[in-house]
């Protein structure tokens, strides 16, 4: 599917359209920052910082425990909270949590709630502009990533990636950084499934039973074609 790059200011659609990264004026949509825009009219960003909205899906880490609650970082520069009358389990320092925003006021602080403690892995930054990329098509990328590397998988869309450590990790931080890399292009599934078949030899991993990314990761198809639309 061919795209063009989009700059600040470009028109990306007819009408007045709630989009992601993007403002409206007279009729029309206008883009917010640097993007793509394909022959779909689907608009992707490709430079910004997140911004919460009730009932994304986020990644983070929990940074302290107090009797009320959990506060946990989230890759931005408020952090977000957990009460702590919504858990049914206890959260320790540096846990990794998935989980949805269920409030966000005027001054920016967060609540979140549909808490899942994630098991041992590892975090790594992703750019959330470029998070649809990552997740691909129904989650197209996801799957072949995991097909080839192994363990388990997870995408913020604040821009945090859990990497589960039964995975391949240095084959999928070699691969996020490529897709990073290359977001802006078109076929790019195909590519990295190319890049992929070559770091393996085309033998793909055992998959895992019963991954953590098995029920949510339909929430974050959700997310994906909300960016889409």
């Amino acid at each position: 599917m061919d795209k063009k790059i989009v700059l600040p200011g470009d028109r990306i659609a007819e009408g007045r359209m709630n989009i992601p990264n993007a403002y409206t004026k007279d009729n029309g949509t206008y883009a917010a920052v640097v993007g793509t825009l394909d022959n779909e009219g689907h608009y992707i960003a490709l430079e910004n910082k997140y911004r919460p909205f009730v009932d994304d899906v986020v990644i983070g880490i929990v940074i302290s425990v107090r009797s009320a609650g959990y506060e946990v970082e989230l890759n931005m520069s408020n952090t977000g909270f957990i009460p702590a009358r919504m858990m049914r389990m206890d959260l320790s320092l540096g846990d990794f949590v998935l989980c949805k925003i269920k409030m966000v006021n005027e001054v920016g602080d967060i609540d979140l709630g549909e808490v899942r403690r994630l098991p041992k892995g590892k975090v790594v930054q992703f750019p959330s502009a470029k998070v649809p990329r990552l997740i691909g098509r129904k989650s197209s990328m996801l799957i072949l990533l995991k097909e080839y590397a192994g363990g388990d998988i997870m995408v913020g869309n604040n821009g945090y990636v859990w990497i589960s450590e039964k995975s391949n990790v240095p084959l999928l931080l070699k691969v996020i950084k490529h897709i990073e890399k290359k977001a802006h292009k078109s076929g790019l599934t195909d590519e990295v499934s190319a890049m992929l078949q070559k770091e393996t030899g085309g033998k793909k991993a055992l998959p895992m039973e019963n991954p953590p990314s098995a029920q949510m990761n339909r929430g974050m198809e959700e997310q994906e074609e909300e960016y889409r639309r």
